[in-house]
Formats: C-alpha cells, structure tokens, sequence
C-alpha cells in the first residue's frame, strides 16, 4: 500500500500508502489520530507520498498490509494525529505502477478486518483505490476490495465516523466496460470522490464534436480544452466515458515537468480557467490530486528547488 495526502489539504502514500487532508475547522483530541477529518461538502487538495519501491508482488496470495518504514508503529501515528489536528486526512492508498495485489472470492472480511486494524493502529481516514494494469483485475479484485471497503465504511458509520473511500484511475480505464467501472458501479453511494489521472496518456484523450477535435491529453496548446472537455464528459457520462458527479470529481495532474511522462501543466491559468468554466456550468468540482507530494517538495537533476509549485498554485481553490 501507499500513502496519500492532500496539499495542504490531503495526503496519500504508495504500494499499499497513506492520505491526508485538511478542513477549515481542525479540531484536537487527546489523541488527534482517532479522528476521522471530514471531507464533506469540501474542495480538496490531494498529493501522494511515497517512500519505498514496491517488490511487485504486494498482496499475491495474501492479505496486502503496510508498516511504517523505518519507524515505530506509536511515532507514525503522532505524525497523522498531527495531519489530523492541522484539519488534513491520511488514507491508505491500495496498488501503485508496479504493485501487484490479487486477492481471491473469501478474503473479504480478512480484507477488511486488516484495513480496520491500519485504521485503529495508525488513525488512517480512508482508502484509495490506485490499482493499475493487470492488478486492476487480477484474481478477484473487482468483487473483493469493493465488497471489504463496503464493510469498513459500514462499521464506521455506526460509530458516527466516514471511512473515506477513493479512487485514482487512468482516464482511458473510465470507460463502459473497461476496468474500472465494475469499482465504480460496486462502490456507489460509498465513494467519496475519483480522481483520474490525467497524465501519461499521450495522444490519448476525448473527441468533442460541438468543436469537431480530437484534444489529446499531450497537447499544450490546448490544455484548458482538454481539461474542461474531460471534466463536462465524466460529469455528464457522455463522450464515451463513465459518469462521475461533480462533487465527487477530482481532477490529477503532475505536480511539476519531473513527476510523471506527460501531462504537466504549463500555464496554470488553464487549470483555473476550466475550473471556473465548470462552475458557471454548475458543475463545481470538488478538487485537485497531484503526483505527487514528494516531487512538489524535491528537486530536479540539476538540485534546483520546485518549491512547492502545486501546492502554491492551486492552494486558493481550497478557499
């Protein structure tokens, strides 16, 4: 697993990871890392951290588990009890490029019972879906992991908490038929947002016949088209894509030229103009994701600084 956060709302870690995100009204608790930060009617800001390469066999005949790396169990879990007080939630995020998880029909209450004892060992706040190539469907993972995730929200519910449950996909696997729907369709009325990556692609991308253009997501020139035409499709679940609602979109992108092959937004003001463009639709989406937290904080080959450029370019749609 990974983990998984926002900036500075959310953070998420990889293989299987972690997540955090921050609301406007943080609360402190003996222990901050019991609470579950609330998402609910909230913009979010979203980046992964990652601190391990995975041996690409995570979960293959077994139940998929995390420990903290070189790190005591009661240390990790000052550090998200901190997240949480500052209004940031942490979630496991499940897969990762190179992590293969394959779990079979009988490991869902294992499954479960397993995130449930991360949660109450660690204080995550939910689970991200980051599954990629094969292990999207490998063994029995469409009907499993959505089955267990339905169990662990389940048994928050009752005591008054939300489990946050997400989803980081591929665009090309938002499609009828394609990997991803069986999550999507299973977990409906359970997830809380999905937030397609919209980077490494390429050519890949969305015919829009009211301009008459093929816009593909590797296209500079038209960023604010790709970015807007790829939202409205999801939203509305036209133009050969699934229907995501406008709440619960959240939108990837690379957090600087270095963090993912392509897809990098150049102008920012395109990101912001499709954002707005939305909205006077009256299609606000809930937020941002960024690959990733590590690369937003790092430095390029030459060690110059990115300076937090995510983070400091998109920080006021949280406002």
């Amino acid at each position: 697993m990974k983990i998984k956060q926002l900036i500075p709302a959310f953070l998420v870690v990889s293989g299987i990871g972690i997540a955090s995100l921050s609301t406007a009204t943080p609360t402190m608790a003996a222990d901050s890392a019991s609470e579950m930060v609330s998402i609910t009617n909230k913009k979010v800001l979203v980046g992964y951290w990652h601190n391990w390469a995975s041996k690409g066999s995570d979960g293959v005949s077994r139940i998929p588990t995390f420990a903290p790396y070189n790190k005591t169990d009661a240390a990790f879990r000052q550090e998200i009890g901190t997240l949480n007080s500052q209004g940031r939630a942490v979630l496991l995020a499940l897969g990762g490029a190179d992590a293969h998880i394959q779990l079979k029909t009988g490991d869902e209450q294992a499954f479960a019972n397993e995130i449930i004892r991360q949660v109450e060992t660690y204080g995550f706040d939910g689970l991200d879906i980051d599954l990629e190539q094969s292990a999207i469907t490998a063994g029995d993972n469409q009907t499993v992991i959505p089955t267990a995730l339905k169990k662990v929200k389940d048994h928050y519910r009752a005591q008054g908490k939300n489990f946050i449950i997400t989803m980081a996909p591929e665009f090309p696997y938002l499609k009828p038929g394609a990997a991803y729907e069986k999550y999507i369709t299973s977990l409906d009325g359970y997830y809380d947002y999905i937030a397609p990556q919209l980077y490494n692609q390429g050519g890949d991308g969305v015919w829009v016949d009211e301009i008459n253009k093929w816009i593909p997501q590797s296209n500079d020139a038209l960023k604010y088209e790709f970015l807007y035409y790829m939202s409205d499709s999801m939203i509305h679940g036209t133009r050969t894509f699934l229907k995501i609602p406008n709440d619960k979109l959240v939108l990837g992108l690379p957090a600087n030229v270095d963090g993912a092959g392509s897809g990098y937004v150049i102008d920012p003001t395109a990101v912001y103009k499709a954002l707005d463009q939305l909205a006077k639709d009256g299609n606000p989406i809930k937020g941002l994701m960024t690959w990733s937290a590590n690369w937003d904080v790092g430095t390029n080959v030459n060690g110059g600084s990115y300076n937090n450029e995510f983070a400091t370019r998109y920080a006021r749609i949280l406002q």
